[in-house]
């Protein structure tokens, strides 16, 4: 998987209350009609619960540090 878009992330994201857990924000980013890729790194990030979207962000990153 490549790296994410992150404008693509944080729109996709923006309507998300947080601290927010893993399937809801699977499910804010859907409704806010994200494409599959951002779904897919959403999908791929730890189940958890995100303190904000830099939380959110910041894991995405960290699965694709090398």
């Amino acid at each position: 998987m490549t790296a994410p878009d992150y404008e693509r992330l944080r729109s996709a994201i923006a309507g998300a209350r947080f601290p927010c857990e893993h399937g809801e924000l699977l499910r804010q980013a859907a409704a806010a009609g994200a494409d599959d890729d951002t779904l897919g790194h959403l999908s791929a990030l730890p189940r958890r619960r995100y303190d904000d979207a830099g939380a959110v962000e910041s894991a995405c990153s960290a699965l694709h540090a090398d």
